[in-house]
């Protein structure tokens, strides 16, 4: 028979394309053997799951929660996620992968309160930071600063894409930030797994009270809308399409077909970088943003569409 242990969690947070699922990625990828047993969750604010898909096969059992946010209104679907995982899989470790949009302090809550708190413990809360977009933060103000005031450990993500001044300068601000955290400079999220499961460096009790954080649903501050359809794209138009997109459309990532294949697309602040997938998939789409023109939106997808196919 097998014995219940207690299971450790690793919440990895960040804004929306800060490299989440990249970080998740790299450590399953990486020789994690001494880590033992690894199970994932991933949260996703909008209906189509795209980072699911792209951590699956890689040896973890995963469970995918989607069409809403863990922290307040799919509560319940993850305390009863997190409690089947422990006693389906007994994993040594669960990685929870927030959405963007998330507020880790609702999430701690969750976790350290009855019944998690039985079976569960946190290890480590990590905050994955785009050192490109840290100016975000002037327009998303107290959310975007407390994923990182509640961060045990920072990683610091795209700092190639930055100068040296510009990179002292968001290191300076995440430290008077938060004083504890350890912050980790990289590029595509490539972290030694090992340090970001060492021993917790914070009382994640105090940090919790200490933050003041307040029940809300901050997803009405967000749009979240999706777009499917199995007919290949024109790549030039849908370039276009992309470099046209306004700067309130935060986040577009999921699957693009076009006539020799399909591509995973992400798309972050302007920046996208298409990639070729090995399986053929029909365009699925999430889009993240704020006070957007959806029709419009979707409206200039179809237009991308290869002439003499259909529109959704």
């Amino acid at each position: 028979m097998q014995v219940s242990r207690m299971m450790d969690v690793l919440l990895v947070s960040g804004f929306l394309g800060a490299g989440k699922t990249t970080l998740i990625k790299q450590f399953l990828s990486c020789e994690t053997k001494t880590l033992g047993k690894i199970a994932i969750i991933v949260n996703e604010v909008g209906k189509v799951g795209i980072d699911g898909t792209l951590l699956r096969g890689r040896d973890v059992d995963l469970t995918e929660i989607t069409s809403g946010c863990i922290c307040c209104t799919i509560k319940t679907d993850f305390s009863r996620a997190v409690k089947e995982i422990h006693d389906r899989v007994n994993p040594d470790f669960l990685v929870v992968e927030a959405t963007g949009v998330a507020q880790p302090g609702d999430i701690l809550d969750i976790l350290i309160d009855p019944p998690l708190c039985e079976f569960s413990r946190i290890r480590n809360m990590v905050t994955v930071v785009d050192a490109e977009f840290f100016k975000a933060r002037e327009f998303l103000g107290p959310f975007y600063d407390n994923q990182i005031r509640l961060a045990d450990i920072v990683v610091l993500n795209k700092v190639d894409r930055v100068d040296e001044a510009t990179l002292g300068k968001v290191t300076k601000l995440i430290r008077e930030m938060n004083t504890d955290t350890v912050i980790y400079p990289a590029q595509y999220c490539k972290v030694d797994p090992l340090l970001l499961f060492k021993g917790s460096h914070t009382d994640k009790g105090v940090h919790i009270s200490e933050s003041n954080h307040r029940e809300h649903d901050h997803l009405s501050d967000f749009q979240t809308f999706s777009y499917e359809n199995p007919d290949p794209m024109d790549r030039k138009k849908l370039t276009g399409f992309l470099d046209s997109l306004p700067p309130n459309l935060f986040r577009l990532k999921g699957w693009v077909l076009f006539a020799d294949g399909a591509f995973h697309l992400d798309f972050t602040a302007g920046r996208y970088r298409l990639t070729p997938l090995d399986i053929s998939r029909s365009t699925a789409l999430s889009f993240v943003g704020r006070k957007c023109n959806e029709t419009e939106i979707l409206g200039g997808l179809n237009s991308c569409l290869i002439k003499g196919t259909t529109g959704m």
